[in-house]
């Protein structure tokens, strides 16, 4: 699609580089918001017992089954 856009190819490499620096910073934040939230959990809890995961019903263990 990018390759046959009516733009200049500065254009499209302003664009990119624009896109590229937007995800660069919505990594980041979520990056920092995840950390603050485990050292939060952390400094919360008073045993050294593992966070408890939420559980999902579709979770099933994969088993082997010879053919």
């Amino acid at each position: 699609m990018y390759l046959f856009a009516p733009r200049s190819g500065a254009e499209t490499r302003r664009m990119f580089s624009e896109k590229g620096e937007n995800l660069k910073n919505t990594l980041g934040d979520l990056a920092n918001t995840v950390k603050d939230e485990v050292t939060a959990a952390q400094q919360s809890s008073t045993t050294d017992e593992a966070l408890p995961l939420p559980t999902s019903n579709t979770y099933k263990p994969m088993t082997y089954q010879p053919q």
